[in-house]
């Protein structure tokens, strides 16, 4: 039996290595460099037996009814947004994610985000490479704090969260988090604070970082009223998912002085609109937001590590259902087609 597999919005140049040690002779792979839909024939769509997805993607009700024959889609990665995962249930097709890959590389680049800015790291080295006489002042960082003793707050504490908070206790600051769906006397076991609303922890920490997953709860959670909650001078993380954060509540928050500065992965516009106010400031390196701002392209999750964990295990996630007739990470509920 030879599956034939479908990357739509293929993120590496040369042969599927990764995808090829999962699934070895059993698939055959059609690489596709599309970012709409609509770039990819319906004749392509209809022939695939399984999808392989990046985030570039959007999976709609239409886009299933096209996978006429597919059985499963598997998002090379943890969230799965872009994927209308009850219109492929109701088509028949499974969804599948890589819950588990190794995410330290996530959790530590949102300390990172928080440390550079509290040890205003990126501004000194621009200073210094703007003008290396002229920079070579110590009093330069709009944001400079004592690390040990800051008050860093987690929202979402499950595996990434957790990861975070470690790292952010190893260098000696108080930890606490808000996670409604974490079973009673967690935070005893992990000898954290923990608070009964998210406005709680807004009033309480200097640091939040960001650890959901995108959905209609979370969709827009750091708003305007979330940003009047926040302490003054907060430092904001996202590492997680874009449409966590109001693009335009941060802009108000960093222009008003309310965040402090914010240390920012992943938008829900992707790249960022440059016509925006906050990236006109941004790239413009106008005076009010200069180094308050760090700014990555949706890259807390790469490493090239990462990159072939994820492949390979998203590619796994096909070969358990085609090879032994197991549903591996499974995310929407069916009936599913049979293979």
């Amino acid at each position: 039996m030879t599956i034939r597999v479908l990357v739509p919005d293929t993120q590496f140049e040369g042969e599927p290595l990764a995808e090829l040690e999962a699934l070895g002779d059993l698939a055959e792979f059609d690489l596709q460099f599309a970012k709409t839909p609509a770039e990819i024939g319906d004749n392509v769509w209809a022939a695939a037996d399984a999808v392989l997805l990046w985030h570039i993607m959007d999976i709609t009700p239409e886009v299933a009814a096209k996978l006429t024959n597919c059985k499963v889609i598997s998002r090379i990665g943890i969230g799965y947004d872009r994927i209308d995962a009850a219109a492929c249930g109701a088509e028949g097709i499974q969804v599948s994610n890589v819950p588990a890959y190794d995410m330290s590389d996530v959790a530590t680049t949102a300390v990172t985000l928080a440390l550079n800015l509290l040890r205003g790291v990126v501004t000194y080295n621009d200073r210094v490479r703007e003008h290396i006489v002229d920079g070579w002042s110590w009093d330069g960082p709009p944001i400079l704090r004592r690390v040990r003793g800051q008050k860093f707050g987690v929202i979402g504490c499950g595996r990434i969260g957790t990861m975070s908070a470690l790292r952010a206790r190893a260098f000696g600051m108080e930890v606490g988090y808000f996670d409604p769906y974490l079973p009673v006397g967690h935070d005893i076991t992990m000898e954290m604070k923990r608070f009964g609303s998210m406005a709680d922890l807004l009033e309480w920490a200097d640091v939040v970082t960001l650890h959901t997953p995108l959905n209609d709860e979370t969709w827009g959670m750091i708003g305007n009223d979330a940003v009047a909650a926040m302490k003054p001078g907060m430092i904001l993380i996202n590492a997680a998912r874009g449409g966590l954060v109001d693009t335009d509540a941060l802009h108000e928050g960093l222009k008003s002085g309310r965040i402090a500065g914010a240390g920012i992965d992943a938008f829900t516009l992707e790249p960022p609109d440059p016509a925006h106010p906050l990236f006109r400031a941004y790239n413009g390196r106008e005076d009010w937001l200069d180094g308050r701002l760090i700014v990555i392209p949706h890259a807390t999750w790469y490493s090239p590590e990462t990159f072939n964990d994820i492949r390979r295990e998203a590619a796994e996630n096909i070969r358990t259902l085609f090879q032994d007739g197991v549903r591996r990470n499974v995310v929407n509920e069916g009936p599913f087609r049979e293979v």
